[in-house]
């Protein structure tokens, strides 16, 4: 197990280029900056480290808005935020007044039904596109992320109602565990060979207290000599008009292709089972 995290640090850590990591070039609007970024600051940070120029350059791409975009050439979103928030979280960042910026973003995201959608109907304009139902609904994936992020109560209790009422269904994942695993909520494990996944069960596991062996070794058994990862198949993007209900398996499915956040994934999911062993 301690190979196999050490490894898979070393190769985090020469992904960082200027404080910032890159993945998913293959997408229209080009590759993720901070949702990527924090993603390894936050995956780092399980270790008691995390390299000071990632801070910064977190930091640095913050939105007058208050809140974080995908990368320069796009606006602001939810779902970036709140992963910058966790980061920030996760390392004791002390200044309240960047932090009471970033919820207050998160909170005009919050929907009439309780959930929280990525963007608002004017940045999808801002995008190019016409039609955004789907992109300014209500996610699942980015609520749960929510609930464990801001601290207004009466938002995460309708947060938390919206989930109950609509199910771990995610609309940026193919998987159902990147939900389950932010409620703690079991389901048992499934048969996968995608790296996220089944790390996101071991996380859950980890959640609820299970030492689980069988996962660990499925993932050390994935691992490149690089210390990396195989790339994950679990990120998916609707159509912007597409809601939840409409996607039918024809969304375009893409892997972070370096195994960036799979490696994250896989290196904190084997650290939490240490706990266990």
């Amino acid at each position: 197990m301690l190979q196999c995290v050490d490894l898979g640090k070393e190769y985090l850590l020469s992904k960082i280029d200027n404080g910032l990591c890159l993945e998913f070039h293959q997408l229209r609007h080009g590759p993720s900056w901070a949702w990527v970024t924090a993603c390894v600051g936050s995956a780092l940070s399980e270790f008691g480290f995390v390299p000071r120029d990632i801070v910064e350059a977190v930091l640095s791409l913050r939105c007058s808005n208050g809140g974080w975009s995908y990368n320069q050439n796009v606006p602001a979103d939810a779902d970036t935020t709140l992963r910058v928030m966790q980061l920030l979280s996760k390392i004791g960042f002390t200044n309240h007044a960047v932090i009471a910026d970033a919820e207050k973003f998160v909170l005009h995201h919050q929907l009439s039904d309780g959930g929280f959608t990525t963007y608002l109907p004017e940045t999808v304009r801002e995008m190019g596109y016409s039609s955004c139902a789907g992109w300014c609904s209500s996610h699942s994936c980015v609520t749960s992320l929510a609930i464990n992020q801001i601290k207004d109560v009466t938002s995460v209790r309708r947060a938390k109602n919206y989930l109950l009422q609509n199910g771990p269904n995610a609309y940026w994942w193919r998987t159902p565990y990147y939900v389950r695993y932010e409620l703690g909520c079991p389901n048992g494990d499934v048969e996968t060979k995608d790296p996220v996944e089944t790390s996101l069960i071991l996380l859950l596991s980890s959640k609820l207290g299970i030492y689980n062996p069988k996962l660990i070794e499925v993932l050390i058994s994935m691992q490149h000599r690089d210390g990396s990862m195989p790339a994950s198949f679990q990120f998916r993007i609707p159509r912007p008009h597409q809601t939840i209900r409409d996607i039918c398996g024809d969304e375009e499915v893409v892997s972070d292709g370096q195994g960036i956040f799979s490696t994250c994934a896989t290196i904190v999911a084997i650290e939490r089972q240490k706990h266990f062993a």
